[in-house]
């Protein structure tokens, strides 16, 4: 099927991305979609019952829960039980999940750059696209408007001839490729922006602010109302947010969530973090100073429960406590931080950052256990990776099918060299890269 597409005419193209966004809408958009909107809308849903559903669910259908004693304070009982890792869902997924009817097989990458799948119900599905759309209608964005997202899904063929957008004309939506964005090739996604008009922009930060700089640098006017600018995936640093809200003159809404299906966290000030109450609770253990771990109890996925999840980030509050946790604490949390933001540069002078590489092998499910990509120079790159027998099976199938990922965001003319590991080499911190760019740290 990618051959047919890469081979196509661009209106095909347009016709084969339109096609792809109708079966996802068929999926999303239900009338549970509906039902939760507008629930959120009119503030219908209780944390405490959310949180009492949840732990009847665990008792009920996920092996990992049956023993537990959900007659207790719901807080309390959750507060007992034992944190959940990465490690745990890749290993034990079916464990807990829990696949009645209709379900989704959501592949993650992350940009920590350790692969995951998860279940998600169609009905998960909804309540996420719901709170999303609600996040978006407070900042005076109603579902369905026309949109503009950079995307990291692999939407061009090689020779694009900067023409870097596909149309999703069923979502009223168009996908520019930011793996392939440059400060050369910038200037045409802000012409068809303009006959686009949209009014709501949202995906990768990096991208949405490459395109920012120069409207800035060239005085150039946005003639159209952009409601709201909605980045997502990777860090958004205080002088993108003010670059990005100063070119389209409207507001900048930080988003934070992840694949396996977390609650929510947005800020539209930079100053303070919202936390969605409706879709999960937040704990917070401090490691240092007002540096606090975050652990994650999601609502919005019944699939595979996200209980007590280690999601590997930090935040910023300003307590002495200990412990705090989303149910019993009032609190802000000033900032998000340990997202990977580290990145790739390609051929053209692209960059390519973290979460547009989590998408190079996150196909691949399960036979990709961990990944780093390192670039050594401007055309050679290092790719470490945990695999299982699977992959090595189809080994030299598996480095193409690479190659070929990698070439559409780095260019052609590169050097890739694959080594395998058993376990990926560790910083003194402990800490494992997903990127690391000794090119531009030797310059």
């Amino acid at each position: 099927m990618n051959k047919l597409y890469y081979k196509s005419p661009i209106l095909i193209q347009h016709l084969l991305t339109t096609i792809y966004g109708f079966k996802l809408k068929r999926k999303r958009y239900t009338k549970n979609y509906f039902k939760y909107f507008e629930a959120y809308k009119n503030n219908e849903i209780n944390e405490e019952n959310e949180l009492k559903n949840l732990l009847i669910h665990l008792k009920k259908n996920i092996n990992v829960f049956r023993d537990i004693d959900i007659r207790n304070n719901p807080i309390d009982v959750i507060k007992n039980l034992n944190f959940t890792y990465k490690d745990d869902l890749r290993k034990d997924l079916n464990e807990y999940s829990w696949k009645i009817g209709n379900v989704v097989v959501n592949k993650t990458g992350g940009t920590t750059g350790k692969s995951l799948k998860v279940y998600s119900t169609i009905e998960d599905q909804n309540k996420r696209m719901a709170y999303l759309d609600y996040i978006k209608y407070q900042h005076g964005v109603e579902p369905f408007s026309k949109r503009a997202s950079f995307t990291g899904k692999d939407i061009l063929p090689e020779n694009h001839k900067n023409i870097l957008w596909r149309r999703n004309y069923f979502m009223n939506q168009t996908l520019y490729a930011s793996y392939k964005m440059n400060k050369d090739n910038v200037k045409h996604i802000f012409d068809d922006m303009k006959k686009l008009k949209p009014e709501s922009i949202d995906g990768f930060p990096t991208s949405i602010h490459l395109l920012a700089k120069y409207i800035l640098n060239n005085n150039l006017k946005v003639n159209w109302k952009v409601k709201a600018v909605f980045p997502t995936a990777e860090v958004l640093t205080k002088h993108m947010r003010e670059d990005i809200e100063k070119a389209f003159n409207t507001i900048c809404v930080d988003q934070y969530a992840s694949s396996e299906g977390a609650p929510f966290l947005y800020s539209s000030d930079g100053e303070e973090f919202k936390i969605g109450h409706e879709t999960g609770l937040f704990e917070f253990f401090k490691v240092d100073s007002n540096i606090y771990d975050m652990v994650v109890t999601s609502y919005i996925n019944y699939g595979t429960v996200i209980v007590r999840y280690k999601i590997g980030d930090q935040v910023i509050i300003n307590s002495d406590k200990n412990y705090i946790n989303s149910v019993e604490d009032s609190f802000k949390i000033l900032k998000i931080i340990g997202r990977n933001s580290d990145y790739l540069v390609g051929n053209d002078e692209n960059i390519v950052t973290s979460a547009n590489m989590s998408n190079v092998y996150k196909d691949f499910g399960d036979q990709i256990i961990q990944s780093q990509f390192i670039q050594k120079d401007k055309n050679k790159f290092i790719i470490n990776l945990v695999v299982t027998n699977d992959y090595k099976t189809n080994k030299s199938k598996s480095e193409q099918i690479l190659k070929e990922k990698l070439t559409h965001r780095l260019g052609l003319n590169n050097t890739y060299i694959f080594n395998y590991f058993e376990e990926l080499p560790k910083e003194k911190s402990g800490k494992t890269r997903f990127i690391i760019n000794e090119w531009r740290m030797n310059k």
